[in-house]
């Protein structure tokens, strides 16, 4: 039953470091796409703004020459209505643009691109946001479980040429608290970690303690049936010497003989009596 338990404790640790990791920009790449391998028809591009997390987009991984062209059409090419740029190199790809608490200051958003020195491709740990122009309705932000993100759109104005784009600005005092909105899925599961880590010290520290218990019970029962030997053995010696000194047969007057009475013959028994017959 407690191995179970601690099975069960373990999976929902790593679904959670699994939800955070999937969080963070630097999430591992499921399927990794550099360049895209067919040519299709790419319209006018509409930044949303700058974003702490990519959750529910894609990451593609990163290219030596990346651009917000490239990953444009690498996000047309599956379909896809929002892309998103990172550290410069890397391409994500959804159908949703993250949550709108989730969005912070554009200004954190100051990496160039890899490709080119004349767009910007994200920040550290943050994502430039983008429509790639697949479809001219709005994507739909994407809504946490465990918050009540706003489903508001932001206000964009509609481009006057082909490349004109709508960026949506923040103040600094809004973007700190979207910022500290943020799930705080890593506090969680690392605190998920340490308390599994305590569960195992205190069931090691019991089963040590009744291990040496059972030791110490296993050395009383050595020595007590040693004990037990010891007098079963001496009590037996002391009943043959006693049943020796009583043997009728030995003649009383040679317990009280003097070793010093003379000298005897080596062939004779002198411990019993002896029947002698004479002429009368």
């Amino acid at each position: 039953m407690v191995l179970i338990k601690l099975a069960t404790a373990l999976a929902a640790a790593s679904m959670l470091l699994a939800a955070a990791a999937q969080d963070s920009p630097s999430a591992t790449v499921k399927n990794p796409i550099q360049t895209p391998t067919v040519t299709l028809r790419a319209s006018q591009l509409t930044e949303i703004g700058c974003f702490a997390t990519g959750t529910p987009l894609e990451n593609h991984g990163p290219w030596d020459f990346q651009s917000p062209g490239n990953c444009q059409l690498i996000c047309l090419q599956e379909g896809k209505d929002v892309m998103a740029l990172s550290d410069g190199v890397n391409c994500w790809c959804g159908d949703k643009i993250p949550a709108k608490s989730w969005q912070v200051g554009n200004n954190t958003c100051d990496t160039s691109c890899s490709g080119t020195d004349q767009n910007k491709c994200g920040g550290r740990n943050k994502l430039w946001v983008i429509l790639t122009g697949n479809t001219r309705n709005k994507p739909e932000y994407y809504e946490p479980q465990s918050s009540s993100a706003s489903s508001a759109k932001p206000t964009t104005a509609a481009p006057t040429s082909a490349a004109a784009v709508v960026t949506v600005s923040a103040t600094p005092t809004t973007a700190a608290k979207k910022e500290d909105s943020k799930p705080n899925t890593v506090g969680i599961a690392v605190g998920v970690v340490v308390g599994i880590v305590g569960l195992f010290s205190i069931i090691g520290g019991v089963w040590f303690f009744m291990r040496r218990r059972r030791q110490k019970q296993a050395e009383e029962d050595y020595r007590r049936n040693a004990a037990n030997v010891d007098q079963f053995v001496s009590g037996g010696k002391l009943h043959t010497s006693n049943s020796s000194m009583n043997d009728s047969r030995i003649d009383p007057s040679f317990m009280d003989r003097r070793q010093s009475n003379g000298s005897i013959a080596d062939n004779e028994d002198y411990s019993r009596r002896i029947l002698k017959v004479t002429n009368v």
